[in-house]
């Protein structure tokens, strides 16, 4: 059936100019550090002028979501905290359907992702829980590890912010969350639920929230094994930009391509107002 065969470049085309949402990943799509990538204000003016809502949509849960949406107000543009995904928001959003109300957490993991989920109402222990959510800890210890494997060891459900094994930063490239989610899934030998990219978790949140669906949705993005992955297992239109961390070359062997490339987040949005 037709469904099932591959797009052509004009459906593909017409399906992109469709679109409502588009998720947009943060370092090396939006800015590098604290330098943006372009004139974002001029940039989300045409999102707007396209009729496509953006959403900034990271697999980092180091950072509250009021940190990001203040950044962009440094760069001349405002986004609603609704506008904000994370696997920490994420993380919320599903303990809040999947657990009752006095459910018993424990993070390993940063102190913002642990007081995020504090202020949003979940009780965080340090035994006894209900759920681990393993994630980015940049003060990782043996003990830690040896706490959260006891907890899923006896029956909490394993969840974990990502895989990432790597980190942009200023500096170079450091160790990611999946070091310490790997150490933990090594000691237990179970598979814990992943909450970020390449899952498609966040994506399908915010477009429920907003009644979205996934042929209504772009995923935008540096990385083929986190963002665009995403958005191929999510169904939805998927672009890649040249500022980051992959290029043409290194995506040539990937089995699955994205649907377009561009050189920037600005010839994206260029792409969109396109008659």
């Amino acid at each position: 059936m037709k469904e099932n065969l591959p797009l052509t470049n004009s459906e593909k085309y017409s399906k992109l100019k469709s679109a409502k949402a588009a998720f947009l990943d943060l370092d090396g799509v939006l800015w590098h550090g604290t330098e943006p990538i372009g004139n974002l204000e001029s940039i989300f003016a045409k999102f707007k002028q396209a009729g496509v809502l953006p959403v900034l949509w990271t697999n980092n849960s180091t950072h509250l979501p009021e940190t990001y949406q203040r950044k962009m107000e440094s760069f001349g543009v405002k986004i609603s905290l609704d506008q904000i995904i994370s696997p920490a928001i994420a993380a919320r959003d599903v303990f809040s359907t999947r657990f009752s109300s006095d459910a018993r957490i424990h993070v390993f993991g940063s102190d913002a992702l642990k007081e995020y989920l504090s202020d949003q109402g979940f009780k965080l222990v340090e035994e006894r829980a209900d759920a681990v959510l393993v994630s980015l800890d940049q003060d990782m210890t043996y003990r830690k590890v040896v706490k959260a494997m006891r907890m899923i060891s006896n029956g909490a459900v394993f969840f974990a912010t990502n895989l990432d094994h790597i980190l942009p930063s200023e500096k170079g490239w450091v160790p990611g969350g999946g070091v310490m989610v790997r150490a933990v899934q090594t000691c237990t030998q179970k598979t814990p639920i992943i909450l970020g990219k390449p899952e498609p978790i966040m994506m399908q949140l915010v477009s429920n929230q907003f009644g979205f669906s996934m042929d209504e949705v772009v995923a935008v993005g540096d990385r083929y094994d986190t963002d665009m992955l995403a958005g191929i297992r999510a169904g939805c239109t998927t672009v890649m930009v040249l500022t980051g961390v992959d290029n043409r070359d290194s995506i040539r062997n990937q089995e699955v391509q994205p649907d377009f490339i561009c050189e920037d987040l600005n010839a994206f949005a260029d792409l969109l107002i396109s008659d």
